[in-house]
């Protein structure tokens, strides 16, 4: 047996681990790279998905704001925010809270508030628009010859354009325009074609759905969408533009007509400006910025290719079906957010207004169930480019990547699918673990789903304040057959927990693991992280579970049950001002009710100190440490800890970490034969970041 003291490194720059080296050589990516440099854009991304996994991953370039591009920088989602939108709205059609023949105007409509009163509608067929219309672009409005243009890029063009109506100055506003300002004035304006008969690119249809979404379920459209697609589909990169630049939303706060006086001296093209255009005005329509991570798991989620089908099939027709009153026989059309080719294909292509994107799936229904794909398959059935700036000319981009594409013969043989998942990735013998240090608590669920679909089973998870900000680290192993009985969960108020773990043992689960902490994402308030394994325990197992215990009764009934032959798993400390606030699992076998104590050792309230001391305590004991939780306590670190005697591997332990001295850590560890099994973050007085790791031998 080992024992690491606490180790200090000086501070190293941490490599990208983004970057897919052996991609780099491809004549497709070769191609794409010289489709930038060629056509004038200032950067881009490219993602294609063979069989079920990530075969290529890359950016180039730099953005409107600056930055490199790479894999995973955020760039505009473009016309695939509308994809976004539609899928939203598809998810509540098949749950039954929306209706797609549901009129959106009109008192029984979806949008009263925003239906004009009857003496101001000049054009009686806006009470005929349905859900289904503005989901194909069908709703009636065609910007290309309106006398208003685009409605929600108006208060920009209006300054260049002094024939188009100006929504603002008609309107006699004295502040800037918003979307009710919008909807309400355009529900009153004469239509350019008669809903649901032909098709036209439709930013404001999709504003509308957007509020439609809203209305429905009575939250912000941003949060319902998080809910039923990104956590759903793992992509836990994507969020609401607009650009940032250090760390700052760009012109944030500031008037639109001063935006817009100021942008126009810097940019030519209004694809420029949507790198700062105001998140409300957009959302729904172009308001969300991704990377090419995330489209391709979309990717994945639209055609069940990693054990997951956001829609049913039934659902999915109703996506790709005509519109409803399109007698005109064409190769293809709108679907719902997707044109569609009748030979099966779906892709979005570029857009007037925001800077071009491309997502092209060959097949939804290639997918049947029971077929597992392989990292052996080589076909190339989706794809995406996302570009920066918009192109000296205009390049038929669909056609173009899909040249691209089938002029490669020679794919990377890797699922890139897990290059923007770990900080280190970590293999000895058949062992591969991953281990992220920090993500954000509000991506975290989207995250974790994001490891499930990579096959990447949770063994480690905790969360840690910093800063103002509540991050989750994580450690994963790779098992394909655990990875898809385990379901690990951040952010759950007590109730919400207990509501889990109740609906997840019908399906013969069990909770492994938990842990109670102080989310900032919450306003302060505590909730629970929480792992559940398929049959993770034996049919004659009793199990305790207990949530914010005091610690000396805590003792009292942990002493108890210690003796009737349960022991701890799960001690996770918080607190309360003054009060330590315990949340533990106890397990017992029936046929083996002998006292634990000698086995087990429980510890809590240590300062930094005592932990250290406590570990080198029970390492003389011949225990190890099988749990560790950090909480805060009057700005200092109060650790809990629980130790089990077994049969010994050699094992080092390390706190007082900075996150780059833990990177130096695992990778020098590594080459010993050491893997990572626990790994907290906990801040000290001065509000420095550090963390605490355990790491093993495989045995």
């Amino acid at each position: 047996m080992d024992f690491l003291p606490v180790l200090l490194f000086g501070c190293i720059t941490i490599a990208h681990f983004g970057f897919n080296a052996e991609a780099a050589g491809t004549k497709y990516g070769e191609a794409f790279k010289n489709l930038i440099t060629e056509n004038g854009y200032k950067g881009g991304e490219t993602g294609v998905l063979l069989g079920n996994r990530l075969g290529y991953v890359e950016g180039y370039g730099r953005t409107i704001t600056g930055h490199n591009v790479y894999p995973e920088s955020l760039l505009p989602a473009s016309g695939i925010s509308k994809i976004i939108t539609a899928l939203t709205v598809l998810r509540l059609i098949q749950e039954g809270s929306i209706n797609p023949t549901d009129k959106i105007f009109g008192e029984k409509g979806k949008l009263p508030k925003m239906t004009p009163n009857p003496k101001k509608i000049t054009d009686k067929r806006i009470l005929e628009i349905t859900v289904d219309d503005l989901l194909r672009h069908a709703g009636g409005w065609d910007a290309e010859i309106s006398p208003i243009g685009d409605p929600v890029f108006n208060e920009f063009l209006v300054d260049g354009n002094h024939h188009l109506v100006n929504i603002s100055k008609e309107m006699k506003l004295k502040s800037p325009l918003d979307t009710f300002d919008v909807i309400s004035f355009m529900a009153s304006r004469k239509l350019e074609f008669m809903p649901g008969t032909q098709s036209s690119v439709s930013n404001l249809g999709y504003l509308i759905l957007g509020r439609v979404i809203e209305e429905t379920t009575g939250l912000p459209y941003d949060v319902v969408v998080k809910e039923e697609l990104l956590n759903n589909c793992g992509m836990w990169h994507t969020r609401l533009g607009p650009h940032t630049h250090e760390g700052r939303q760009v012109y944030k706060g500031r008037n639109p007509r001063e935006i817009n006086a100021e942008l126009r001296e810097k940019h030519e093209v209004i694809g420029e400006y949507y790198a700062y255009a105001q998140t409300y005005m957009v959302d729904s329509c172009l308001g969300w910025f991704t990377n090419a991570y995330d489209v391709m798991r979309l990717a994945q989620c639209l055609d069940g290719s990693a054990d997951y089908q956001l829609l049913n099939d039934t659902t999915i027709e109703t996506m790709i079906r005509r519109p409803r009153l399109d007698r005109s026989g064409d190769a293809s059309w709108y679907g719902a957010g997707f044109k569609v080719h009748q030979d099966g294909a779906i892709w979005v292509g570029e857009e007037p207004h925001a800077p071009d994107a491309v997502f092209l799936h060959r097949n939804l229904k290639r997918h049947k169930p029971g077929t597992v794909y392989t990292s052996e398959e080589n076909e190339p059935m989706s794809w995406t480019l996302l570009f920066e700036g918009k192109p000296a000319i205009d390049a038929p981009l669909k056609q173009l990547s899909r040249a691209m594409v089938e002029g490669e013969t020679q794919w990377p043989k890797t699922n890139a699918f897990v290059n923007d998942l770990h900080d280190k990735l970590l293999t000895i013998g058949r062992t591969t673990k991953l281990h992220r240090l920090k993500v954000e608590e509000h991506r975290a669920n989207a995250y974790l789903i994001a490891l499930k679909r990579a096959d990447f089973n949770v063994i480690w998870l905790n969360a840690y304040t910093h800063a103002g900000g509540t991050f989750i680290t994580t450690i994963a192993e790779q098992d394909p057959k655990a990875s898809r009985e385990c379901v690990a969960v951040a952010g759950l108020t007590r109730e919400k927990l207990v509501e889990k773990k109740l609906e997840l043992e019908k399906l013969g689960y069990n909770m492994t693991f938990f842990q109670n902490y102080k989310s900032f994402s919450h306003r302060d308030k505590f909730v629970f992280l929480a792992v559940f394994h398929k049959g993770a325990f034996r049919n004659d197992s009793h199990i305790l579970y207990g949530i914010q215990h005091f610690d000396r009764p805590y003792k009292t009934l942990l002493n108890l049950y210690e003796e009737k032959g349960y022991r701890p798993l799960v001690q996770s400390l918080e607190y309360n001002r003054d009060d330590a606030l315990l949340s533990f699992i106890l397990e017992a076998d029936s046929d083996k009710e002998k006292d634990q104590k000698p086995l087990y050792s429980s510890e809590e309230n240590l300062s930094e100190a005592r932990l250290e001391k406590c570990v080198r305590k029970y390492a003389r004991e011949q225990k190890r440490l099988i749990y560790l939780d950090a909480s805060n306590h009057r700005g200092k670190p109060k650790f809990s800890a629980l130790f089990k005697k077994t049969r010994m591997t050699k094992w080092l332990f390390s706190q007082g970490l900075t996150s780059e001295d833990l990177l130096i850590t695992i990778a020098e560890k590594q080459k010993e034969g050491y893997l990572p099994s626990i790994v907290i973050g906990y801040s000290t007085k001065r509000d420095d970041l550090l963390f605490a790791t355990y790491m093993e031998k495989p045995l």
